[in-house]
């Protein structure tokens, strides 16, 4: 192995090992686990696909104590799925929907064993589409205004909706699920997709898995309201937002928008 692929794959078992710290605790196998995810993450099967897809659903199979121990703290799997998309994102992996960890009871594992199975997963709607460069092209100055007063520009070609804070768009609302749905570029035009969500995803008052987005259309998603919209000028707003920075909203309070959780080189790291 040369010296670049090693420092790549040690910079990617720190930060798994580092950022989901929490979930290990729990698990003696955790170096293991962390091996095998560094393995995956590095696979030329992987690296070497145009454009660099990852694996993006994980399914990770404990022994029954441990199985239930991880169970009762079930956020843990969230912050490692934002791990592996932080690593993923840091060597160019695209992921066709953000990354999840399933957890599965094994009673025929011994004490410390663990199974790891991972794969490209995304809704069936969403395959029509394929992630391509010639294919995603988003329209020229498309947008949400989410509740009637905030406006979120649309000019990357997928558009990832939920309440995990690794979203492009992160609605705080705990009626709207972690990963509720995403906007995916298609010649031009945006359609949007739901990602199986608790809630559903509603435009123009119909509960849909796929649609072509037109302006005026109203998105629901629970408890939030997004109007969608295309124009030839940027929506006047007293300060464009950038579209490297994840917007987030509090459907019950405020608007805030912070640095991204995934900085860029010349951010640096967060």
């Amino acid at each position: 192995m040369d010296t670049r692929s090693e420092r790549l794959r040690g910079y990617i078992r720190r930060l798994l090992e580092t950022h989901a710290e929490a979930l290990w605790q729990h698990l003696p196998q955790a170096a293991n686990i962390v091996q095998q995810l560094v393995n995956t993450l590095t696979s030329d099967a992987y690296l070497q696909h145009k454009p660099p897809l990852g694996p993006n659903q994980y399914v990770l199979g404990l022994p029954p104590a441990h199985s239930e121990a991880i169970r009762q703290n079930s956020h843990l799997l969230d912050t490692l799925a934002l791990a592996i998309h932080k690593a993923g994102h840091d060597i160019g992996l695209q992921f066709p929907v953000l990354p999840r960890v399933l957890l599965e009871n094994r009673p025929d594992l011994p004490p410390e064993g663990f199974t790891l199975e991972a794969q490209i997963w995304e809704p069936e709607a969403l395959k029509t589409v394929p992630l391509s460069p010639e294919v995603n092209v988003p329209p020229q100055s498309a947008y949400l205004i989410i509740n009637g007063s905030h406006v979120f520009s649309l000019e990357r070609p997928l558009i990832h909706i939920g309440r995990r804070p690794d979203n492009d768009l992160v609605l705080d609302d705990p009626r709207i699920s972690r990963l509720h749905a995403q906007m995916r570029a298609n010649q031009g035009r945006f359609m949007l997709f739901d990602l199986k969500s608790t809630g559903g995803t509603l435009v123009n008052g119909k509960h849909i898995t796929s649609t072509i987005l037109y302006p005026g259309d109203v998105i629901t998603l629970a408890g939030a309201t997004l109007v969608y919209g295309q124009r030839s000028t940027r929506p006047l707003q007293e300060r464009p937002y950038e579209n490297t920075r994840p917007h987030i909203v509090n459907l019950n309070t405020t608007v805030t928008l912070r640095r991204p959780l995934f900085g860029s080189e010349e951010d640096g790291e967060n």
